[in-house]
């Protein structure tokens, strides 16, 4: 739960938003989405509950973001694509 995703934009599926751009996986670099229920895809694709536009508040100590995304301005970038659609994260909610 609270996965940051970013949306494919060849197949319009979600993933853990890298990063930067990902070979295959175009377009989920950005945040668009998090994932608001526990979800297991390590078999492939699954279906599971997403906030995608807001206006919607995020504890912010529940985001989980992707491992390539470790340095703080790549997690202020993150939080800020995510707040562009709405979903806003705070310190309390």
């Amino acid at each position: 739960m609270g996965a940051v995703l970013g949306r494919i934009t060849v197949s319009g599926e979600y993933r853990l938003s890298p990063a930067a751009e990902v070979v295959g996986d175009e377009g989920a670099e950005t945040a668009v989405a998090v994932l608001l229920q526990a979800v297991d895809a390590t078999d492939g694709a699954a279906t599971g509950l997403i906030a995608a536009r807001g206006p919607v508040i995020l504890a912010d100590a529940a985001l989980v973001f992707d491992a390539s995304v470790d340095l703080p301005a790549e997690i202020a970038a993150k939080r800020s694509q995510l707040a562009a659609q709405g979903l806003v994260a705070r310190a309390t909610v």
